[in-house]
């Protein structure tokens, strides 16, 4: 298998990529919580300060944040063979939820939601929410009918153990790579954080491409998919 690393803004290294160089992606972009003009409130106000001062400064409007992530999973699309997962989550700004679905206007093939369990936004005076969503984007290439059987509601606990605030369960990339992704085949993550997507490739023989904007967090996937190849060496 081969791992790809790269360093630099996401958007930019994608437009220099060619067509079907990935056979699915998986990633959980930034959701620009941080920045707009709304005072912070439910889970901001919840989030300890030493969690928060580690969280990519997110300070564009809620217009150009759309503009922008519409653009990076418009090039996924273009460069992608298959599904590309992308996990986020509804937001509440101003009485109105802002739905990832009704700004992301591309095909939608299926979509997984991800109940984390329990909630940090205890204070919203709402049901506290305690879920996010996984969507596919565009159409499979391939698909594993065994997966049909996890359903589409993953209960899995989230995890702050990897360097990253909002790092990815392992669970699920896993699930995903082995549901829509053939053995030997390529998956690209353009939020790459602290590198869990890399790690579930190496352990599952797929290859991967993997771009983080922020060096701390890249410094961290190198170490770790480098740590998961080395035990998988020591494995055979």
């Amino acid at each position: 298998m081969t791992v790809e690393l790269y360093l630099g803004d996401c958007l930019e290294i994608l437009q220099g990529i060619d067509s079907d160089i990935a056979d699915i992606v998986i990633t959980s972009p930034p959701y620009n919580i941080k920045g707009g003009q709304h005072k912070p409130s439910g889970m901001l106000k919840e989030i300890p300060r030493n969690i928060t001062r580690d969280w990519y400064e997110d300070d564009l409007s809620e217009e150009d944040y759309q503009i922008w992530l519409t653009s990076v999973v418009s090039e996924l699309l273009r460069i992608t063979r298959g599904l590309v997962w992308i996990n986020h989550k509804v937001r509440y700004a101003d009485r109105k939820a802002i739905h990832p679905a009704r700004f992301l206007d591309f095909p939608l093939y299926s979509e997984v939601i991800w109940d984390r369990g329990g909630s940090i936004t205890l204070n919203a005076r709402k049901f506290a929410p305690s879920y996010e969503v996984i969507y596919g984007f565009g159409e499979p290439n391939y698909w594993h009918n065994d997966a049909n059987k996890l359903m589409s509601v993953w209960r899995i606990a989230p995890t702050r153990s990897n360097g990253h605030p909002c790092a990815f369960p392992l669970q699920i990339p896993l699930r995903l790579i082995n549901a829509s992704c053939e053995l030997g085949g390529t998956v690209l993550d353009p939020f790459m954080g602290s590198g869990t997507t890399g790690v579930a490739c190496v352990q599952t023989g797929r290859n991967f491409i993997g771009i983080e904007i922020e060096p701390k967090y890249y410094e961290i996937a190198e170490a770790r998919i480098a740590e998961a190849q080395l035990q998988i060496r020591m494995e055979i």
